[in-house]
């Protein structure tokens, strides 16, 4: 998947769930900078899946027992996290830019070592 298509996806859930309703915070809410770090190890691990012949050996490590585990999570904590965030952009909006930015690192760092070799 390519990078635009990420970020459409992106910006189609943060503008998509915009709509008001009872949405309290949850007590065990996902910090915004964890969020950011949790967001993009999903998306390499699902662009590994999907492309990575390479891992394809490797791909029982590729699950979401991983993330929980890495972050300290469950699921219910990362699905109620991921529902409050989509209903208030705002708050949503800092974590998927920090996501862009980190994506736009790592294939500009890719792109250079790919020059260099």
């Amino acid at each position: 998947m390519s990078m635009k298509k990420i970020i459409f996806l992106f910006s189609l859930i943060i503008f998509s769930c915009s709509q008001k309703g009872d949405n309290k915070q949850p007590n065990d809410l996902i910090s915004p900078d964890q969020m950011s770090e949790l967001m993009l190890d999903i998306i390499i691990m699902k662009n590994i899946k999907r492309q990575g012949s390479y891992f394809l050996n490797k791909k029982e490590f590729l699950v979401a027992e991983y993330l929980y585990e890495k972050y300290g999570i469950d699921s219910v904590q990362l699905a109620s996290s991921q529902s409050y965030y989509s209903k208030n952009p705002k708050k949503y909006l800092p974590i998927f830019k920090k996501v862009q930015l980190e994506l736009k690192r790592l294939n500009d760092s890719i792109n250079e070592s790919m020059r260099i070799k």
